[in-house]
């Protein structure tokens, strides 16, 4: 059977580890993820001798209108930075979300949490810069894709989305409302199985580990026991070569959240 699977990647110039960013909104940073050709290039083989047809999207291909033109793929993919910022208390209270009274990455915008997580794709250093001169680019494709952004997109039957960036299970917890963040915003559009991150990941050992999660997935149908399979693995095969701390660092930080089968 041959089912489609949509793989995007994002990949500019600077930094070799993925970090989440939980600073302020103005000091976002993007740099280089060399590790993520490697990562897309070798699943992209992985699926078509799987007979699947992938769909890759790299460097400057990686904008939010490409992802937004994707529907109802079996699995998405996506490596790139992710960012997340705590509250900021100084931000605007007025009741316009950009009040032109204000800075941009000071403005009301940012006091919604899903505003304030989210994705970088191809734009998003750019915008940045904008935003420190006061500009707003026009968001359609921005780069910057926060997790209310995630909640319209067109997941309903994807059976699994990984993000492999950094912190992608961070969020804020809101009395009466649960935990907003990225998790929340792929669940409402509609992913069955969500493989996230809890803290910063390195990029040759996660080339590796989503090459075996692919693998066992495949093989067992079973996204979350793929994961705990492999991981269960790969933290004794460091922990022998490196110590506990390391691995636990480097294979620890991935965590599935499922909602069972459709």
């Amino acid at each position: 059977m041959n089912r489609p699977a949509s793989l995007t990647t994002r990949s500019s110039d600077g930094s070799s580890e993925g970090g989440a960013l939980a600073v302020p909104v103005e000091d976002w940073s993007f740099g280089s993820l060399d590790g993520t050709q490697r990562e897309s290039d070798e699943l992209i083989q992985k699926f078509n001798g799987w007979g699947w047809k992938a769909a890759e999207f790299t460097k400057k291909e990686a904008t939010k209108a490409a992802l937004f033109k994707i529907h109802s793929p079996y699995i998405l993919h996506l490596a790139t930075h992710g960012f997340f910022a705590k509250e900021d208390p100084t931000v605007a209270q007025a009741e316009s979300p950009l009040n032109e009274r204000h800075s941009v990455t000071k403005s009301k915008f940012f006091k919604n949490p899903m505003h304030r997580c989210g994705l970088a794709l191809a734009g998003a250093e750019t915008t940045i810069e904008a935003w420190k001169r006061d500009e707003v680019p026009p968001v359609e494709n921005d780069g910057i894709l926060t997790a209310e952004d995630v909640s319209t997109l067109d997941l309903q039957g994807t059976w699994l989305v990984t993000l492999s960036a950094c912190d992608t299970g961070s969020g804020e917890a809101r009395a009466g409302e649960g935990v907003m963040g990225l998790r929340r915003g792929f669940i409402q559009a509609g992913a069955q199985n969500l493989l996230m991150t809890l803290w910063p990941i390195g990029d040759e050992t996660t080339v590796q580990i989503m090459s075996d999660f692919y693998d066992a997935a495949h093989e067992s149908g079973n996204a979350p026991e793929a994961l705990a399979e492999v991981q269960r693995k790969w933290l004794i095969k460091i922990r022998a070569e490196k110590g506990i701390a390391q691995a636990v660092n480097l294979a620890g930080p991935f965590i599935m959240s499922s909602q069972g089968r459709p």
